[in-house]
């Protein structure tokens, strides 16, 4: 096994294995490098599920009324007197 994975041993249905094997035999892959490639897939997209779950819960009028505007941020940080660390 490779420095940094881990063995993870799942047992899968027999009648859907045929598919499993004809999508990596189609996409030319390995099943391991297929399976780890959907896990890590479904795990990011679950992870921006959540994150978009977390932005609708913040996104209230009540969140929005405490907003700042980004002309009220700038004055806040004093950003157009700071414009020599801003050198791109």
């Amino acid at each position: 096994m490779h420095p940094g994975y881990k063995r993870l041993s799942i047992e899968f249905p027999a009648e859907e294995y045929i598919y499993l094997k004809m999508a990596c035999a189609k996409k030319g892959v390995s099943i391991k490098d297929f399976v780890t490639q959907s896990v890590v897939q479904t795990i990011k997209s679950y992870e921006d599920e959540l994150d978009a779950l977390a932005f609708k819960e913040a996104y209230t009028k009540e969140n929005l009324e405490k907003a700042v505007s980004w002309t009220e941020a700038k004055k806040e940080v004093d950003i157009d007197h700071r414009k020599d660390i801003y050198r791109f």
